[in-house]
């Protein structure tokens, strides 16, 4: 009987540490936000995740610039996708009443859920990382199993951690 035991704590304690749940890193910010972020536009290319995240910094009452807006905007402005990310390019945002840029990247896994995303979002007042984060899905045992279909989040539960986490970090500096 004690053998029986010592096995099925072995495999449980296999099991258990075979799994992970999501991950979040963030980026240490020095020096805090030197002015209040109300409205925030999302960089153009960002893809469904940075959407979904986009809806949730809304529901935190951020005003959100959708991407074909702030697409519209870049046309007017003359600027370019590597131009906006520069001082000047950020300034002629902050001239349009926009405090923040949003740029979301991710990646998909076989099951099209995201497997890892990056995010950030930079003042147009400093063009400074205002809070900026990495994304790790979870997993669990061989990809494709219940195990780790259980262990994945969705695009939902992705967006809402990246987005807690974004908002936190803007409103704790």
């Amino acid at each position: 009987m004690d053998r029986r035991n010592t096995l099925l704590a072995i495999v449980s304690t296999l099991i258990l540490t075979a799994c992970a749940s999501s991950k979040i890193s963030t980026v240490p910010v020095v020096g805090g936000v030197t002015h209040s972020v109300k409205s925030i536009a999302m960089a153009p290319d960002g893809g469904l995740l940075a959407d979904a995240v986009a809806v949730d910094l809304s529901n935190r009452g951020f005003n959100i610039i959708d991407s074909a807006t702030t697409s519209r905007m870049m046309v007017r402005l003359n600027l370019n996708e590597v131009e906006i990310t520069r001082p000047e390019g950020l300034a002629k945002l902050r001239d349009q009443g926009i405090d923040a840029f949003l740029t979301v990247r991710a990646a998909a896994g076989y099951d099209q859920q995201p497997t890892s995303a990056s995010a950030r979002i930079n003042s147009t007042h400093t063009g400074r990382v205002l809070a900026g984060i990495t994304w790790q899905n979870g997993w669990g045992g061989q990809a494709g199993s219940i195990a780790d279909r259980q262990h994945r989040k969705g695009l939902a539960e992705a967006a809402t951690e990246i987005a807690d986490a974004l908002a936190k970090n803007i409103r704790a500096n």
